[in-house]
């Protein structure tokens, strides 16, 4: 028995397959759609007896089958069809008292109560509870649905990326961080001291807490939460846990720069960046929740082809306005062109969630796997890009409240992430504009050289240029350091970078002109 078979089985029970085969599939068989390796004979014994299983199978033809369904669905009424219609989409098909009749059949149990059950016509649909009014009506089981919905050619809105009407007050309710300038003028230092010779990660593969602080404070981060405990260093998180991600080849400042920008991000959106030696290496650093992925032996991480599915759908975002996080995931799901990271069946298997009262929840139901893992999945990709100045985001404390007990009320770190809108730069990654214009770094800071000696200056505050100086100089007062060669080299393996590093130079002291005891210095 096939997975699909197995969800069906779990719906339907023997009598309503045999009133099902009866009203219809005697017919699609007859007309060559399903049972095609069934007899005339094994055809005509069909009946109460019949093992569940054959029923199942010549239902599984018309779920399983784009074409077989599409075929099929042409010969419906068109009541089943505008049912169908509705119900796959994870909404309801109302039924009001005034048309109990249309739609279903009555007995009286034995309790002499009336009861409501569908006509064989719509045996198809589940039945939901009657309101006080008599009023009810017609769904199906979510695990069928995502079956056949794509089956069906109307496509609800939420299909589609579009402009949230209901963003124009967003800054007055939510935190909001736009990420571009920050990074575009601080990648380097980041980088820097991510290679500082310190190691971030400690025995149990998280960022360490003082190296985030240190990290915070030396490059100037600014943080997304300042109220949020636990979450004080999310973006310097992050931004580790970034660099953590990448082959090591890659964190080198030759390549990690921001005249290179389109370069890192194109190469980070195709995963050409990431370390693909570690087994579910961004599931074990962005969905640490997660737990049980060491013991999946058989299935790979999909990174590479769900981050491809994903960004293929925030390339249609519109160019200027804002679109909701509940909108991307939807229509994402509801796509459902490589939305797995990780195999369903090795989810159901081996992954497991750590709840605040000691249990260990599963992953059972498609349902849960897209609450606890597509979800959360996008969301922290998203807040990657927003990382690196792609998305404007909008965000509040997170919160997670889908059936499960969490210890501070939230799954994912990222579970706060609510709407984004594209930077300057978004649109230019995603082809919007053609050209993109590095932003200036404006920092409240002269930097003063000596004209006799090889002493630097700065005066006011400039976190960047200070730990530039740090790295290739020996710090003399608080706010002045002494250059050597020694100093100035120092880490340098060839002459490329060595131009390089002299150009930072210059561009750190705002390009003022050299005076003769530079230009001998370099």
């Amino acid at each position: 028995m096939n997975e699909l078979e197995h969800i069906l089985s779990k719906r339907y029970d023997q009598e309503i397959l045999l009133k099902l085969f009866q009203k219809y599939f005697v017919n699609w068989i007859a007309d060559g759609y399903i049972g095609k390796e069934l007899n005339i004979f094994e055809i005509s014994t069909i009946g109460e007896k019949t093992d569940k299983e054959v029923l199942l199978k010549l239902f599984a033809e018309f779920y399983g089958n784009e074409e077989n369904f599409k075929k099929i669905f042409e010969t419906l009424s068109e009541e089943v069809k505008e049912i169908f219609k509705v119900v796959v989409w994870e909404e309801k098909f109302p039924i009001k008292k005034e048309d109990l009749k249309k739609y279903l059949d009555t007995y009286t149990d034995n309790f002499e109560k009336e009861v409501f059950i569908p006509k064989d016509e719509y045996l198809f649909f589940d039945l939901e509870e009657f309101d006080k009014d008599m009023n009810t009506a017609f769904s199906i089981k979510y695990d069928i649905a995502r079956y056949i919905r794509n089956f069906v050619d109307n496509k609800p809105k939420n299909y589609y990326l579009y402009s949230d009407e209901s963003s124009s007050d967003l800054a007055f309710k939510l935190y909001r961080d736009n990420n571009e300038n920050e990074f575009i003028n601080n990648m380097n230092f980041y980088l820097d001291f991510y290679n500082s010779g310190e190691n971030p990660i400690s025995s149990s593969g998280k960022i360490l807490k003082d190296f985030k602080r240190n990290m915070q404070k030396h490059c100037g981060i600014t943080e997304y939460y300042n109220d949020v405990k636990g979450l004080e260093f999310l973006k310097t998180e992050t931004l580790c846990l970034i660099f953590t991600l990448l082959e090591k080849k890659y964190r080198i400042s030759s390549y990690f720069n921001n005249k290179n920008i389109k370069n890192v991000i194109d190469d980070f959106m195709t995963t050409e960046t990431f370390d693909k030696e570690e087994s579910y290496n961004y599931t074990n650093l962005f969905l640490n929740f997660l737990k049980g992925t060491r013991n999946i032996w058989e299935n790979p991480e999909k990174i590479s082809e769900v981050v491809k599915s994903l960004l293929g759908l925030l390339k249609e975002m519109p160019k200027d306005d804002v679109v909701s996080i509940d909108n991307i995931v939807k229509a994402f799901i509801y796509r459902d062109k490589d939305v797995e990271l990780i195999a369903f069946k090795d989810v159901k298997d081996y992954i497991y969630i750590n709840e605040a009262n000691g249990e260990r929840a599963k992953i059972l139901e498609y349902k849960q796997y897209e609450d606890y893992i597509i979800e959360p999945f996008v969301k922290s990709y998203i807040f990657l890009l927003g990382i690196f100045g792609v998305f404007e985001i909008f965000y509040e404390k997170p919160f997670f409240k889908k059936g499960l007990y969490l210890k501070n009320n939230y799954l994912s770190k990222y579970d706060g992430l609510k709407y984004i809108k594209l930077t300057n730069l978004g649109r230019y990654i995603f082809g919007y504009t053609d050209k993109y214009e590095l932003p200036k770094i404006y920092e409240k800071a002269e930097v003063q050289i000596d004209d006799k000696r090889q002493f630097v200056t700065v005066v006011g505050e400039a976190p960047a240029k200070m730990m530039f100086f740090e790295k290739i100089g020996t710090k003399v007062k608080e706010n002045m350091f002494k250059l050597t060669y020694d100093s100035f080299i120092k880490g340098i393996k060839n002459y490329d970078e060595l131009i390089e590093r002299i150009e930072r130079f210059k561009e750190n002291i705002d390009n003022k002109e050299l005076s003769q005891n530079w230009e001998e210095f370099f």
